[in-house]
């Protein structure tokens, strides 16, 4: 349910007028879709982002993607621990109880590492690209930084650039196809 309230809510602001990068209101397919595409971490785009949505938009959809992503993510590591062993007697007891539920503390306790990790990786890969654009290929610093963050929130909540679907540029990263630094990242 926290899915589709959160595209239901993604689609009517991407129609608003401040989202579209003509201050027209975006059809409801165009947002709808962009809004399910970026909540649901699938990448897939049907406008281009970088001309089509203006900067609010574009962070809109970065915020989309950043809350799909840190949605699945800790179900994915608690799902993992369980499947490895890894969790304390008592929380395995529990999962078996009638409930069939973790206790709240190590969900909340699971959530807060993963939030961590995800913002420290983010921000790591947001400067090293940043620096990247701005001295590896002279973008203005205001640029690089936005270029940086919207791409390394992309990617790490998109499992790759490439994958990914959401670029600002329109070309996607094919500029950067000789570019082993920033496809790395």
């Amino acid at each position: 349910m926290s899915f589709l309230a959160a595209i239901a809510l993604g689609t009517g602001l991407l129609m608003l007028p401040l989202s579209n990068a003509k201050d027209e209101v975006a059809p409801f397919l165009s947002a709808l879709f962009t809004a399910t595409s970026a909540v649901c971490v699938t990448g897939l785009v049907v406008v281009d982002t970088g001309s089509y949505w203006s900067a609010e938009g574009q962070i809109l959809i970065m915020a989309m993607f950043q809350l799909g992503g840190f949605g699945m993510m800790p179900s994915a590591t608690l799902m993992g621990l369980l499947m490895g062993g890894q969790m304390r007697l008592r929380t395995q007891l529990l999962l078996q109880a009638e409930t069939h539920s973790l206790a709240l503390g190590d969900v909340k306790s699971v959530a807060k590492v993963v939030l961590w990790v995800t913002l420290l990786t983010e921000l790591s890969i947001a400067l090293l690209l940043t620096l990247r654009f701005a001295l590896g290929y002279g973008m203005p610093w205001g640029e690089a930084i936005w270029q940086g963050l919207f791409h390394a929130v992309s990617a790490f909540n998109n499992a790759g650039f490439n994958n990914a679907g959401f670029s600002t540029w329109s070309d996607g990263l094919m500029r950067f196809v000789g570019d082993a630094f920033v496809l790395g990242r």
